[in-house]
């Protein structure tokens, strides 16, 4: 149940109150919103008669926020966020067209799903796709989408999951690292300096333990936290990366990257495309899934998929 309006500050006094508090300067704020110091103050103080609180510390030169100013200013973010977001969607979206949010994880969708996607939105014209890129794992609570590409194991909270390919892990470097360093096989990769990703740490060790190799250390390298990172370290000659197959095979057709050993692992999870069951029936939903599971065996940019 809500409360009532009057106990409820507007959205022009939130939006003054954000932008006091980020400044720390009434005159400032005006500035940003192209109103007079007065009206800010004024929208302040309308918050701070209906909250019966104080906002902020008014000093000579400066506005420091009070403690209930620190409490409430990271929801008013939010808000002020969640109803840029909205407003935005609404703008962006034609009335002639449907519309499909995808959550994505970066790599994946720079380097899977992007070099696919024209050849989708040429069979419908009339579909418009709405691609977030997210760095964790997430829940539709959480991110609110019709798609998105779950790896790991077959497990989501109120979702449809469909299998989409199994993971295959290569062990990549630039063709001048391996000859630098006289990679040819997988004991030579012992001595290699190892790239890591900070999502799967442990993901050296497994790859030594499934080729039977002995490493002092499988931990030890330099460390970034997206596939992307690791794979652009590679190419530089930082050092040996270990990535799913999917993301790298322009980079290996084209001679950026190579296999000093052809010991392709399989990975300890795959990937699905999930969709949140309220919209099993949801026909353009429906066509973007069917899409990306005809795309699995179709190489970026091919003639061939549906």
């Amino acid at each position: 149940m809500l409360l009532p309006r009057r106990l409820m500050p507007s959205i022009p006094e939130l939006v003054a109150f954000e932008a006091a508090a980020r400044h720390e300067n009434f005159s400032a704020a005006a500035e940003e919103l192209c109103l007079t110091q007065g009206a800010i103050s004024k929208q302040i103080r309308n918050i701070e008669i209906t909250l019966g609180v104080s906002l902020f510390e008014r000093r000579r030169k400066q506005i420091v926020l009070t403690r209930q100013g620190r409490a409430i200013l990271p929801e008013v973010v939010q808000i002020l966020q969640q109803i840029a977001a909205t407003t935005y969607r609404v703008l962006s979206t034609r009335d002639d067209v449907g519309t499909i949010d995808i959550a994505l994880f970066s790599t994946f969708a720079s380097r899977w799903f992007m070099p696919r996607l024209p050849r989708f939105l040429a069979r419908h014209p009339k579909l418009q796709i709405n691609v977030r890129t997210v760095f964790e794992p997430f829940s539709f609570e959480d991110i609110p989408c019709d798609v998105t590409i779950h790896y790991g194991q077959p497990v989501w909270p109120n979702g449809r999951l469909n299998h989409l390919f199994d993971e295959e892990l290569v062990a990549v470097c630039s063709p001048a690292y391996r000859d630098r360093l006289g990679l040819h096989s997988v004991q030579d990769l012992s001595r290699a300096a190892l790239i890591q990703l900070s999502t799967r740490p442990a993901v050296w060790e497994y790859w030594f333990d499934s080729v039977s190799v002995v490493h002092d250390n499988p931990f030890c390298g330099h460390v970034f936290d997206q596939f992307n990172a690791t794979i652009d370290a590679a190419m530089l000659g930082l050092g040996m990366a270990l990535v799913p197959s999917i993301f790298v095979q322009r980079e290996l057709d084209d001679g950026s990257l190579c296999r000093p050993v052809a010991n392709n692992i399989a990975g300890q999870g795959a990937y699905y495309v999930v969709t949140p069951t309220e919209k099993s029936h949801d026909s353009a939903v429906d066509a973007v899934v069917k899409w990306i599971m005809a795309e699995a065996d179709s190489p970026a940019g091919s003639a061939s998929g549906s």
